[in-house]
């Protein structure tokens, strides 16, 4: 039987050229949502990106439920058959349909709830988009076992295009935060309609759960984890909606949206690699891939999100108008947890890819425990101290989560110490000269170029000359594939 490990070298140019393709389709489908996002902000107010929020936390819910782990699960899987994929396909689309109508049903009772009659028909057509989402598990989890990146960041593309003009159309027609529910349901059901093409999958109906029970050790606790994860993560919006109004509600779904945005850049290229390559490394690679991965993660996140906070007092009501300078402060404290957010989500990968869903559901448990408890002593002292709280608790779990993996993967603190601190200092005292350079103007235009490129002029100067490996590597790919 021939051996069909990937060689290193192999490994090491699949690796290389998905993180491309899934960085440059990541970063491709953000500036794009952020053209379309200004254009809303625009027309929109605040009360329709509340009213347009109220239900996140049962639609992220939904999504993952109806997911239940198993796309991770079949990247996981070393040999996946046809039966497989086909089992995945038809679960996921009965629990799909299955949660629609639970929630076509009890949308009035939810409704009733909030005090807010129109959510009736508003929640019907926005858990569409769970539906549309059950039927793209399978293709989506193909493409990105098989490193075919190029293919999702098409995807991508064409979903965010489309979608957002009809969200743009309808909200510039009157129809308020129908533009906004429009444009996710629409974005999901293209995307799922691209990645069908691309996959060139199709399932039959001659199927069995045997399969799916196979993976469910190994799925529902991830499952259980995606969803804790998805409740500390949009609960906030839910109970501020509650105990404020939905004014409350925009301003902070504002402020985490435009950090969101930013950090999903990153994500999402990292989503496309880390798990598939860590799956295909040798044991004694792994480590090496690791440290590789997190290198990149913090070369790219730190001067982006630090920076992107930096500007905001300028950016945001420029962009998007006075009217959201509300939200400036909440988007700076998330801000410097979005930095860490792809090395934390990096841990996730290792741990999955190690087989241990078990441990990464404790950890999450735990981190939503905290986040909950953090939100109910920050609550009555505003949105910043939400926003502060928040940052706290889940930085505080990049330590733990490091601990529990420290178990499965030779990694020590002295090596994360060293790849991370280079390129922290190098943002922060950038980023502070810059700070200076900039207070000496008083033109709004000014100050945010200087901002922006005296950082990345500094940032970059200071890593040059450090004799960085990782800028050695980036610009010697990007001069290889595009110049």
């Amino acid at each position: 039987m021939p051996d069909t490990t990937p060689k290193p070298e192999n490994l090491k140019k699949k690796a290389a050229d998905g993180l491309f393709w899934s960085g440059l389709g990541s970063v491709t489908q953000q500036v794009l949502n952020l053209m379309f996002g200004v254009f809303l902000a625009r027309i929109l107010s605040e009360d329709d990106y509340g009213m347009a929020n109220l239900l996140a936390v049962f639609i992220a819910l939904s999504y993952l439920i109806q997911e239940g782990g198993f796309r991770v699960a079949l990247i996981n899987r070393k040999n996946v058959t046809y039966d497989d994929y086909n089992s995945v396909f038809w679960t996921s689309f009965l629990i799909g349909l299955s949660l629609y109508l639970i929630f076509f049903f009890s949308m009035p009772l939810l409704a009733g709830f909030l005090n807010e009659p129109d959510l009736i028909p508003l929640g019907r057509f926005q858990f569409l988009g769970v539906l549309a989402a059950s039927i793209s598990i399978v293709p989506s989890g193909m493409l990105t076992k098989e490193l075919k990146n190029k293919c999702l960041a098409k995807s991508s593309f064409v979903a965010v295009v489309v979608s957002g003009t009809l969200g743009v159309t309808l909200a510039y027609n009157g129809f308020a935060y129908w533009g906004i529910a429009a444009q996710s349901v629409c974005y999901v059901t293209v995307n799922m309609i691209c990645m069908w093409f691309y996959s060139g999958w199709r399932p039959s109906f001659k199927f069995s759960f045997k399969p799916v029970l196979e993976m469910l050790p190994f799925s529902i606790k991830l499952l259980i984890s995606n969803i804790f994860t998805s409740i500390g993560d949009n609960l906030f919006t839910f109970i501020i909606g509650k105990s404020y109004n939905k004014y409350q509600v925009g301003i902070y779904a504002q402020g985490s949206k435009w950090t969101t945005l930013g950090q999903q850049t990153i994500h999402t290229a990292l989503e496309g690699v880390a798990q598939p390559v860590m799956v295909k490394a040798a044991d004694n690679e792994k480590v090496l891939v690791f440290n590789k991965l997190m290198r990149f993660c913090v070369f790219v996140s730190f001067p982006c999100m630090l920076v992107f906070g930096f500007v905001s007092p300028e950016l945001i009501p420029l962009v998007i108008g006075d009217k959201w300078i509300p939200s400036v402060a909440v988007l700076q404290i998330l801000c410097i947890w979005a930095a860490f957010y792809s090395t934390y989500h990096l841990y996730n990968k290792e741990l999955l890819s190690c087989g241990q869903s078990g441990a990464l559901m404790w950890i999450t448990i735990s981190r939503c425990v905290a986040q909950i408890v953090a939100l109910i002593f920050t609550l009555s002292r505003g949105l910043e101290a939400v926003a502060v709280g928040y940052v706290l608790v889940n930085l505080l779990f990049l330590v733990v989560i490091h601990i529990v993996t420290r178990r499965f993967i030779n990694v020590t603190v002295i090596q994360v110490v060293k790849n991370i601190t280079p390129y922290l200092l190098a943002a922060v005292c950038s980023i502070g000269a810059a700070w200076w350079v900039s207070s000496f103007l008083s033109n709004v235009y000014a100050i945010i170029a200087v901002k922006i490129l005296v950082t990345a002029a500094l940032y970059v100067g200071s890593l040059y000359v450090s004799g960085s490996v990782m800028l050695r590597e980036s610009i010697g790919y990007i001069k290889e594939h595009i110049f």
